[in-house]
């Protein structure tokens, strides 16, 4: 198991610890952690996916990101590897730039219905950022 990654267990629930050097390598590992749980098998053809979040916290920010994600893997049915994702503090705001290779599902061994923000809190500790993030099953 990766060190940036360990998954929880929380009652009827999941959750994954995460942690990253940046702020762009904690919503890295969520994604990977997430697609972990969820045991996704790609194939097929990629296709190229954007997408933009404007959020004032972090928190914020990161739930919206796995829950768009989430959408995808559920209703259009792929998933995929992140080619850029940028962070940026704009204003009051931060905003969220992801551009993602995605390729069609083959298997999924766990629905996700939705990161939520119980608990939810990025933490920046010495020179390492960390949250817990709980998904609804």
């Amino acid at each position: 198991m990766s060190k940036n990654i360990e998954i929880i267990n929380h009652t009827a629930d999941i959750g994954i610890k995460v942690y990253g050097k940046t702020i762009e390598e904690l919503f890295i590992n969520s994604l990977k952690g997430l697609y972990k749980i969820m045991g996704i098998k790609l194939d097929g053809t990629e296709s190229i996916v954007e997408i933009n979040i404007q959020e004032e916290e972090y928190e914020n920010l990161i739930v919206k990101f796995l829950n768009e994600i989430i959408y995808y893997a559920e209703t259009k049915k792929i998933a995929g590897e992140i080619e850029q994702l940028k962070v940026e503090r704009k204003g009051n705001k931060y905003n969220l730039f992801i551009k993602l290779i995605m390729k069609k599902i083959k298997s999924m061994e766990k629905e996700i219905k939705a990161a939520t923000y119980h608990n939810l809190k990025i933490e920046k500790i010495a020179d390492m950022y960390k949250t817990t993030i709980i998904f609804d099953l």
